[in-house]
């Protein structure tokens, strides 16, 4: 399958994309589950660092509160 012109673009489930406007190269669709996914993992990642450094924070917090109370 040849482009019928050079600056549309293919997606990757197949679709031409025409507009020019377009940085990612892909169709709306796609997008839309890209962000999803890149939302997910996000999120996942603030979770595991919350869990791991969390306590960490609130206690240091807490002395910090304590220290300007003095």
């Amino acid at each position: 399958m040849k482009k019928k012109n050079n600056t549309q673009k293919v997606c990757s489930c197949g679709r031409i994309i025409t507009d020019p406007k377009n940085k990612t190269g892909f169709c709306p669709n796609c997008q839309k589950d890209i962000n999803c996914i890149f939302a997910g993992v996000g999120a996942i990642g603030i979770l595991v660092v919350a869990k791991k450094y969390g306590p960490q924070f609130a206690k240091n917090a807490i002395n910090l509160a304590k220290n300007l109370k003095k």
